[in-house]
């Protein structure tokens, strides 16, 4: 493999991956925001843990979602960078899209 192909293929390789990353977060914060222990909805289940982050992982792959996803993570990369802690705690830094 030549050296110059290197960073691309990592890049293609890692961007689903943090996608996947961000499901899963997703997924946590609006069960700990909806409180899904209740009797109506019940435990949460690992599988729609997973669901969630494949799901998130295709949308980072997809290209017609790609642009909105890049948006979102230079927007929490700057969340991030600021120390905007607030911010972490609303709905808009926690969705995947």
């Amino acid at each position: 493999m030549n050296k110059n192909n290197i960073i691309p293929h990592c890049l293609i390789g890692i961007w689903p991956l943090l996608g996947f990353k961000r499901g899963m977060d997703s997924y946590d914060y609006h069960h700990s925001k909806n409180n899904l222990y209740n009797k109506q909805q019940g435990p949460p289940l690992f599988i729609n843990k997973i669901g969630w982050g494949i799901g998130s992982a295709c949308a980072y792959m997809s290209p017609f979602t790609f642009f909105i996803v890049l948006y979102k993570e230079v927007y929490r990369l700057e969340i991030n960078i600021r120390g905007l802690e607030e911010e972490k705690k609303k709905d808009y830094y926690n969705e995947v899209i």
